[in-house]
């Protein structure tokens, strides 16, 4: 029953299926975000084959990266949005926003693209 409800709130919060399928779309692979979510790729595979659920800090990060990926596809065409996430970024000390999401400073990122989204360079 624990197993179920747990499962109910991942579906919720964070599911790893509609992340990973928000995060292909802006050329974001599973080793990436598993390297994002500081767990193994096949940590993530077991997540998406339903064998276990994701910890609530695992969870908190998807629904990071899921924002990211969403806002990133509101706001760019899928090939703008990977050139985006590839290319280095001043506002973020120079280096490309793959490379934050790949250390797991989902926050830096968030806050460059809400300022894209109000408008200010960034």
């Amino acid at each position: 029953m624990e197993s179920a409800m747990g499962r109910m709130q991942v579906a919720e919060r964070g599911d790893p299926k509609q992340v990973l399928r928000q995060c292909a779309a802006m050329g974001l692979d599973l080793k990436t975000v598993s390297f994002c979510l500081g767990v193994h790729p096949k940590t993530v595979e077991r997540w998406l084959d339903g064998r276990s659920d994701p910890s609530e800090p695992a969870v908190r990060s998807l629904e990071k990266l899921d924002a990211i990926c969403r806002t990133a596809r509101r706001l760019l065409k899928p090939a703008a949005g990977r050139t985006w996430f590839a290319a280095p970024n001043k506002t973020l000390g120079g280096e490309p926003p793959l490379a934050l999401i790949r250390r797991g400073e989902l926050d830096r990122v968030r806050t460059v693209l809400g300022m894209l989204e109000w408008g200010i360079y960034s």
